[in-house]
C-alpha cells in the first residue's frame, strides 16, 4: 500500500510522547509516521512529495467553543471592538449604513462594544435613545463582546412587542428613569428576543456563514470546532435549518472543517421536542456528528451578570443573574443524561458553578454512567469546586484568550482572595480535570497561538501584566497544545480519529513556521499556520509548495 502524499524533512510531533521526520497520507487518512528512511517504502511514482523544509507539523487544532453561524455572520455587521466610546460607536454604525445602506425594515446588526473601555461616559451601558441617533426609525441590535447582553433601538423594542412588563425568566429587560424599556437586554431575555425577531435568514446566508468563518479558522490552523449556532446576532436560530445547511454543504463537497454540533436547548420541552427527533449524541460521521444539549447558567463577567456566591466587590449587592433554579437545572440534565446526550453548561460565576455540580453530582449519583459531561468556562470557583469537577469527571472548556484579556477587571469584580481561585488552570490540570481550549468566536481572536501564549505566560500580546497575572497557575506549552488536540479528541468522544497523528486517524495536521516546543515562551504568539490539511487535503495554504 502506497502513500498519496508524503510529508518529509519536517519535525512532527504527533502528540503522543514522540517526535518524527514525516507523515504519510492516503486518502483521507494517516497512513504511517516515521523518519524519512522508515517512509520511503510507502513512496511510488504516483505519490506527492512535499518537502517541509524543517517546518513544524501539529495534529491539527480542535476549537471547542465556538458559535460558528454568528461569527461567520458578524462579517457583515458593524464590528464594535475596541470602541472606546458611546459616540464611537454611534458612529461606526452610521460609517457602516454608508457603504450598507438598509432596506425598508431590515436590522443593523452589530457586536463587540465593551461598556469597560467607555471612560468618557462613565463607564456606563449606552441605551436605545443612543442607538436611535444612528437612524431614524432603524431597528438595530448591538451585542455586548460577550454576547450575553444586548442593545435595542426604540424601532427594535417595538417590532418585538417589548413593554415594560415584558419578563422572561433568567433574563432582564432593563427600565429606564421613565418606566419603560431602556434597550440593555441581558441573557435569556436577550435570546428570547432575538428568536422573536423572526429573522428571516435563509439556507444560502446560513451555509455562507459557515464557509466565511471557516475560512478564517483554517488560517489558524483548526481543523474541527465544537460549535453551538443558534446564538449570535439577528439569528435567533432554527436547529432544523442549521442542520439542513451543515448537510447540504456535505452533500456539496464544501464543508471545509469539521462539526462536532452542540445544541442550544435553554428549556426541558426544548430538550424533549429534540430527542423526539430521534437524534443523540455522537450520530453523524466525521464531517458532522451531534454533540451536547447546551444551557447557560450565568452570564459574564464583564457584564457583572455572572452569578456569584457573594455579591461583586464593584458593585454591592449584585449577586449576578443564576438562569435556572437547582431543581430545574437537576431535571434538565437528568433527561439529557438518561437519554444518552451529553450536557454542557455555561458556567462563569461559581455560584453557577456551585449549581452545575449539585445538578451533575445528583444525576451522576442515581445514574451513574460513563458520560464526558463539560462545563464551559468555569472562571469563577474555589478549590472544594475544582475538587468536586474532578471526582465527578467532568471536563471544562476555558477561553485561553480570556485569561489574557480578564485579568484588568478581575480584582476590581471579586476582590483579592477570591480573584487568587479564578483562571486557576494550573490547579485544575494538576487536580487531573480535562481541559479544553476554545475561542468562543466571535468573542475572541481564533489564534490558536495567542491563546497558548496567553495560558503559559499568563498575560496578554504586550507582554500586560508584567510577570504574569498569577503566574503560578500557568501551564507548560505541552498542555496548552494537548488542550488543542488530545483533549477536544477525548471530550467529544472521537480520540479514535482525531487528536494525535497516528496510523488510522484522520490526516488533519497543520504546518507552522517554527516549532513551539523550541521557541523561547515569549515568543510563541509570533508562530504562523503555513498551510492546514483536512482529511488529506489542503484547505488553507500560506505558502506556495
Amino acid at each position: 500500500m502506497k502513500a498519496d502524499k508524503i510529508l518529509f524533512n519536517g519535525v512532527v510531533y504527533p502528540m503522543n510522547g514522540h517526535r518524527s521526520e514525516a507523515v504519510a497520507v492516503l486518502g483521507d487518512e494517516i497512513l504511517a509516521v516515521g523518519s524519512n528512511r522508515e517512509l520511503e517504502s510507502l513512496c511510488d511514482s504516483n505519490t506527492m512529495r512535499i518537502d517541509l523544509q524543517g517546518r513544524t507539523i501539529l495534529p491539527g487544532f480542535n476549537d471547542t467553543h465556538v458559535h460558528l453561524v454568528g461569527y461567520g455572520s458578524a462579517f457583515d455587521a458593524v464590528d464594535l471592538n475596541e470602541a472606546n466610546s458611546i459616540s464611537e460607536m454611534i458612529q461606526r454604525c452610521k460609517d457602516f449604513l454608508k457603504e450598507h445602506p438598509r432596506k425598508p425594515g431590515q436590522w443593523l446588526y452589530g457586536r463587540g462594544w465593551n461598556q469597560n473601555l467607555f471612560e468618557e461616559d462613565g463607564q456606563r451601558f449606552p441605551t436605545r435613545e443612543d442607538l436611535d441617533q444612528i437612524q431614524e426609525g432603524l431597528p438595530v441590535l448591538l451585542l455586548r463582546v460577550c454576547g450575553h447582553i444586548g442593545l435595542a433601538s426604540t424601532k427594535a423594542l417595538e417590532h418585538v412587542d417589548v413593554i415594560a412588563q415584558t419578563f422572561i425568566p433568567g433574563g432582564e429587560f432593563d427600565l429606564g428613569t421613565d418606566g419603560k424599556p431602556n434597550g440593555i437586554i441581558r441573557e435569556a431575555a436577550l435570546e428570547w428576543f432575538k428568536k422573536n425577531i423572526k429573522s428571516n435568514t435563509g439556507l444560502d446566508e446560513i451555509k455562507q456563514a459557515i464557509l466565511t468563518g471557516s475560512e478564517v479558522l483554517l488560517a489558524n490552523g483548526i481543523t474541527s470546532v465544537h460549535t453551538e449556532d443558534s446564538y449570535d446576532l439577528g439569528y435567533g436560530g432554527s436547529f432544523e435549518d442549521i442542520h439542513q445547511a451543515y448537510q447540504e454543504l456535505i452533500e456539496e463537497k464544501k464543508l471545509p472543517i469539521r462539526i462536532y454540533q452542540k445544541i442550544s436547548l435553554p428549556k426541558q420541552e426544548d430538550i424533549k421536542s429534540f430527542l423526539a427527533t430521534g437524534r443523540r449524541t455522537g450520530d453523524g460521521d466525521d464531517w458532522y456528528r451531534i454533540g451536547p444539549v447546551k444551557q447557560w447558567c450565568d452570564g459574564t463577567m464583564g457584564a457583572r451578570t455572572a452569578a456569584l456566591l457573594e455579591e461583586y466587590s464593584d458593585d454591592p449587592g449584585n449577586l449576578g443573574i443564576l438562569v435556572y433554579p437547582e431543581e430545574e437545572l437537576y431535571e434538565n440534565v437528568k433527561l439529557a443524561h438518561n437519554s444518552d446526550m451529553q450536557m454542557c453548561l455555561h458556567a462563569i460565576g461559581d455560584r453557577a458553578l456551585e449549581t452545575a455540580l449539585n445538578a451533575y453530582e445528583r444525576v451522576l449519583e442515581e445514574f451513574p454512567k460513563e458520560h464526558r459531561h463539560r462545563i464551559v468556562h468555569c472562571q469563577v470557583g474555589n478549590l472544594e469546586q475544582y475538587k468536586r469537577l474532578a471526582r465527578l469527571g467532568l471536563n471544562i472548556n476555558i477561553q485561553p484568550l480570556s485569561t489574557a484579556v480578564d485579568y484588568p477587571i478581575m480584582n476590581a469584580r471579586l476582590g483579592e482572595k477570591r480573584e487568587k481561585e479564578a483562571h486557576n488552570w494550573r490547579t485544575l490540570t494538576d487536580l487531573g480535570v480535562l481541559i479544553t481550549a476554545s475561542s468562543d468566536v466571535p468573542v475572541e481572536d481564533p489564534n490558536v497561538f495567542y491563546g497558548v501564549h496567553a495560558v503559559v505566560n499568563r498575560c496578554n500580546i504586550d507582554g500586560d501584566p508584567q510577570g504574569g497575572w498569577l503566574p503560578e497557575q500557568g501551564i507548560t506549552v505541552e498542555e496548552a497544545l494537548m488542550e488543542y488536540t488530545i483533549n477536544p479528541a477525548i471530550a467529544a468522544f472521537e480520540e479514535h480519529r482525531k487528536g494525535t497523528l497516528v496510523a488510522g486517524k484522520l490526516a488533519d495536521l497543520v504546518i507552522l513556521d517554527k516549532d513551539p516546543f523550541r521557541t523561547p515562551k515569549e515568543e510563541l504568539k509570533e508562530i504562523k499556520v503555513l498551510a492546514t490539511m483536512v482529511g488529506g487535503e489542503f484547505n488553507y495554504e500560506k505558502v506556495t509548495r
